[in-house]
C-alpha cells in the first residue's frame, strides 16, 4: 500500500521511534490510529511493518471466557471497505461491508432507483473482504472468516467462524484461500460451510489473494507471488513478478494487476499478465493512471476504484489483452475502497470511506454517472446518550442518531450529514429536542432533532476554535477546544449565544459542581461559578486524553490510570495509579469501578475495582470489536464509540453494583461479595461496627424471610454467608443495624450460573 502524502511526516516519526526502541507514546499511537483509518484493512499489517512497528492492532484474535463484561448491542458501522453482490433475473442483492458490519440491500432499476435495506449483520472485526455466493455470505475481517446463511436475506444467521486474522481471502469451488497478517497462507474446505476444514498452509506474505485454476496470486508492497495450490495440503511458491502491488484479480490464463509508484502519490498503472505458465508470469499489456484499490472483472471490462489522482472510478476495456484502454471514468467522493458491478453491467457499486455505498449508472461505460449514495458512515469519535437516543459524532459523515430504547438492538433513526464539509465532527451533545455539534464555520451548530429522520439546522454561533468535546448542563453547553474553553447559552436553542470564555486546551471535558475539568497537554481546573467569567483555578501538569470523576476523585490517563483527590479542587492531590502494561486510550469511572480500554491491541475493555483506592485490581474484561475513542456511562450500560467499528453497548451488572458513602471512597461498613450471584454471597462488617441485626429486603422494601444465614449476627459477629438461592432473580438490599445506625449494600440475584 503506497504511503499517502499526509502520512509522510508520521512515517519519519514512527521510524525514529522504532530505531530508539520502546513503545509508542500515546500521541504517536493516536497518530498511527488516525493514519490507519485511511488505509484499507487489507493493507494495514504491511503498512505497519514498513514503518518498523509491530502489529498488535489487528493480528490478535481472542474470545471472551464468558465471565467478563457482556456486549449486549452493536451498531457496527464505519467506513465502507468492500462491496459485492449477486444478480438474478428478479433482483440484485448488494452486500456492503462497512466498519465491522455488513448491510444487505435489494437494488432494482425501473423508472427510478429502488433500494431496500434488508438486514444488518454485526461481524467480529473490521471488514477486509465480503463475498456473496448463492445463499451464502462470506465475511473476512481481522478477527477471522465468518460464513452466513442468507437464504432469507432479512434474517441471516452465522454458520461458522474460523478465527484467523485475515488480510484477504478468495473463493474457488469449495475451497477458501486466505492470507493473514502473520504471513500465513491457509486453505480451508467449506463444502460444509457450518464446519470449515483446514487443508493446508505455508508461510508467505501478502495483503491480497486471488485464485485461478491451480494457482494462487498474492500481492503486497514487495511484489506479486504465485503459489501452486494443485495439492491443497501442500501449497508452495513457484514464481513472482514486479513490486508495489495495489490489487490483483486472476481469471483464466490472465492476471490483472494494479501497481503504484511509492515515490509519486497517485501514480498507478494497470497491467495484464499472461499466467498460462503460473511459474513464469509476464506482462503483455499495460495502461497508465487506471485501476485502483479494488478491481472487478466482468466480460471484457475491468472496473477499478480509488488510488488515482482524483479518487476515480475507471472503466477499462480488456477485449484486447495486449492493449487495455480506458473507456470511461468518473470522480468519486473521498477514498474509494471496494467495487462491484451487477451481472448486467448496468450499475456499478463503489464502497466509499465516508459516503458509504455509491451507485453509478454505467449503461454508457464511456460516461458513468453517479445516481446516489447512501449508508454513509465514518469514524465514531464521541457518543452522547439522552433518554432513549444515542448521538454519535461520526467524523466526516456527521451526526448519527440511534434508537437505543432496546439496547440489544440499536438502530439508526436518522442523521445530519456533514460529508465533505470540513474538519471531521469531534463531539455531540443533546437535550430533549435539540442536539449540538461542532462545525467548520460557524463552529457551533444547534440542530432540531424532534424528528430524527429529518434533523434540521436550528441556529449557530461562532467560537474561537473547533469543539473537541462538549458537556451540556441545564441551558449551558461547555466547550473544550484545543486553544480555548468556552460556554454557550442554549436557553433559546435557535439562537445560541457565547457567554463566557477563557484560556484552555482540551480534547475532553467534564463538570463537577462549580468546576470544569479539561484535559489535553495538561489538566485544567476551571471555575465556572459565573458562566460569564470563567477562569482557570489550577492546573495539573499531566497529559491526558480522557477524564472521569467519582465523588471527589478525579481519574485520568493515558498510560497508567491515575487518580487525584479533589477534596480541595484548587489543590488536587495524587492518590494512586494502576499500570495496565499498555496505554489506556479511553476510560470511565463508575462507583468503585474503572472501565478502561487497553491491552496489546487496544481492543480489550477492563473492569478495574477501586473499592480500595490503594489496591486496584482487574476484576473482569471483554474483547472489543476495535479500539475505543470514548466511553459514556448511562446506568446501567456503558456506551462505547469504537472508532471504525461504530458503537457498542455493554452491560455492567456482571461486575456488580457498588455502594459507597456519599462523600468518601473508603470501604463501606458492610461489604457483600460477589455483587452478582446465583445463590451464595459472603458479607463482612467493618471492624468499627458492632452489628446487632442483619436483614434482606426486596426492591420494594419488603423484608424477606426465606434467606438462610450460616453465621448469626448476634454477639457482634463480623462476617458470614447468605444463601439467596431461594429468591427470584432481581436486585436486593442487605441491611445491617448497629447501635442506632444502619448500613446497606445491594446485591443482584441471577439465574445464570
Amino acid at each position: 500500500m503506497r504511503t499517502k502524502v499526509f502520512a509522510l511526516s508520521l512515517s519519519l516519526l514512527l521510524l525514529a521511534a522504532a530505531a530508539f526502541g520502546g513503545r509508542l507514546s500515546f500521541e504517536e499511537h493516536a497518530a498511527v490510529q488516525e493514519s490507519l483509518s485511511r488505509v484499507h484493512p487489507r493493507m494495514r499489517a504491511r503498512w505497519l511493518k514498513e514503518r518498523g512497528i509491530e502489529d498488535p492492532y489487528y493480528t490478535s484474535v481472542r474470545t471472551d471466557s464468558g465471565s467478563g463484561l457482556e456486549c449486549i448491542g452493536r451498531w457496527s458501522y464505519g467506513p465502507s471497505y468492500d462491496v459485492d453482490g449477486r444478480t438474478t433475473p428478479s433482483e440484485t442483492l448488494v452486500a456492503l461491508a462497512r466498519g465491522s458490519g455488513v448491510s444487505l440491500l435489494r437494488f432494482s432499476r425501473q423508472d427510478s432507483l429502488s433500494i431496500e435495506l434488508l438486514s444488518d449483520i454485526n461481524a467480529e472485526g473490521l471488514m477486509c473482504r465480503v463475498k456473496v455466493v448463492d445463499t451464502l455470505l462470506y465475511v473476512g475481517s481481522r478477527r477471522g472468516l465468518e460464513i452466513y446463511n442468507i437464504a432469507n436475506e432479512q434474517s441471516p444467521f452465522r454458520l461458522s467462524w474460523t478465527q484467523i486474522p485475515l488480510n484477504d481471502f478468495a473463493l474457488q469451488d469449495s475451497l477458501v484461500y486466505t492470507i493473514s497478517g502473520d504471513d500465513s497462507f491457509r486453505i480451508y474446505n467449506v463444502s460444509n460451510p457450518a464446519s470449515p476444514v483446514f487443508r493446508g498452509a505455508c508461510l508467505d506474505s501478502g495483503n491480497l489473494v486471488s485464485v485461478s485454476g491451480n494457482a494462487a496470486f498474492l500481492g503486497d508492497r514487495w511484489g506479486l507471488y504465485v503459489l501452486d495450490v494443485s495439492n491443497p495440503a501442500s501449497p508452495h511458491r513457484i514464481g513472482s513478478w514486479g513490486s508495489a502491488v495495489e490489487q490483483v484479480q486472476a481469471r483464466g490464463r490472465l492476471c490483472y494487476v494494479t501497481t503504484f509508484n511509492p515515490n509519486v502519490p497517485g501514480d498507478i498503472t494497470f497491467h495484464v499478465l499472461d499466467v498460462a505458465v503460473p511459474s513464469l508470469p509476464y506482462q503483455i499489456g499495460s495502461l497508465d493512471s487506471a485501476g485502483g484499490n479494488d478491481l472487478y472483472l466482468i466480460d471484457t471490462l475491468a472496473y477499478g476504484a480509488g488510488e488515482t489522482d482524483f479518487n476515480e472510478l475507471t472503466v477499462i476495456s480488456v477485449a484486447d489483452s495486449t492493449r487495455p484502454r480506458l473507456i470511461g471514468s468518473a470522480a468519486t467522493a473521498g477514498w474509494s475502497f471496494g467495487i462491484w458491478a451487477s451481472g448486467t453491467a448496468q450499475e456499478t457499486f463503489v464502497g466509499c470511506h465516508w459516503e458509504g455505498l455509491q451507485i453509478y449508472d454505467t449503461r454508457n461505460t464511456s460516461a458513468p454517472v453517479r445516481d446516489t449514495f447512501l449508508l454513509g458512515c465514518d469514524l465514531s469519535v464521541d457518543i452522547h446518550v439522552d433518554n432513549d437516543r444515542a448521538y454519535v459524532a461520526n467524523g466526516m459523515a456527521g451526526l448519527k442518531i440511534l434508537n437505543v430504547i432496546d439496547p440489544t438492538r440499536p438502530s439508526t433513526l436518522g442523521s445530519y450529514d456533514t460529508a465533505g464539509q470540513g474538519p471531521s465532527l469531534a463531539s455531540a451533545v443533546a437535550l430533549d429536542s435539540f442536539a449540538y455539534i461542532g462545525w467548520p464555520r460557524p463552529k457551533f451548530r444547534a440542530l432540531d432533532v424532534s424528528n430524527p429522520a429529518m434533523s434540521v439546522y436550528a441556529g449557530t454561533c461562532e467560537l474561537f476554535g473547533y469543539p473537541q468535546d462538549m458537556v451540556i448542563r441545564d441551558s449551558l453547553v461547555y466547550v473544550a477546544e484545543m486553544n480555548r474553553f468556552q460556554i454557550v447559552n442554549v436557553a433559546r436553542p435557535r439562537e445560541p449565544v457565547l457567554v463566557g470564555s477563557c484560556a484552555g486546551d482540551g480534547v475532553s471535558i467534564l463538570l463537577r459542581d462549580t468546576f470544569a475539568y479539561t484535559a489535553a497537554g495538561a489538566i485544567r481546573v476551571t471555575n465556572i461559578a459565573r458562566p460569564d467569567s470563567p477562569f482557570v483555578a489550577t492546573t495539573i501538569d499531566r497529559s491526558s486524553w480522557d477524564l472521569s470523576i467519582v465523588d471527589s476523585i478525579l481519574f485520568c490517563q493515558p498510560g497508567p490510570a491515575i487518580w487525584y483527590s479533589l477534596a480541595n479542587p484548587a489543590v488536587p492531590v495524587p492518590i494512586d495509579s494502576i499500570d495496565m502494561g499498555h496505554w489506556i486510550v479511553a476510560m470511565a469511572a463508575v462507583n468503585r469501578t474503572i472501565y478502561a480500554c487497553s491491552g496489546p491491541a487496544y481492543t480489550t475493555l477492563y473492569a478495574i475495582s477501586i473499592a480500595d483506592l490503594h489496591q486496584p485490581r482487574v476484576i473482569n474484561q471483554a474483547s472489543l470489536p476495535y479500539t475505543v475513542k470514548r466511553i459514556n456511562y448511562v446506568a446501567p450500560y456503558l456506551y462505547l464509540s469504537c472508532w471504525e467499528a461504530g458503537a457498542a453497548i455493554y452491560e455492567t451488572t456482571s461486575v456488580g453494583i457498588d455502594e459507597r458513602p456519599a462523600e468518601s471512597m473508603q470501604p463501606a461498613c458492610l461489604r457483600i461479595w460477589p455483587n452478582v450471584t446465583s445463590g451464595i454471597v459472603q458479607f463482612a462488617v467493618g471492624a468499627t461496627t458492632r452489628a446487632t441485626e442483619l436483614a434482606v429486603f426486596d426492591i420494594l422494601g419488603e423484608r424477606l424471610s426465606n434467606v438462610r444465614q450460616q453465621v448469626s449476627m448476634k454477639g457482634g459477629a463480623r462476617n458470614g454467608i447468605l444463601d439467596l438461592s431461594r429468591l427470584a432473580a432481581g436486585v436486593y438490599v442487605v441491611r445491617v443495624k448497629s447501635e442506632g445506625e444502619s448500613f446497606t449494600a445491594k446485591v443482584v440475584k441471577t439465574n445464570k450460573r
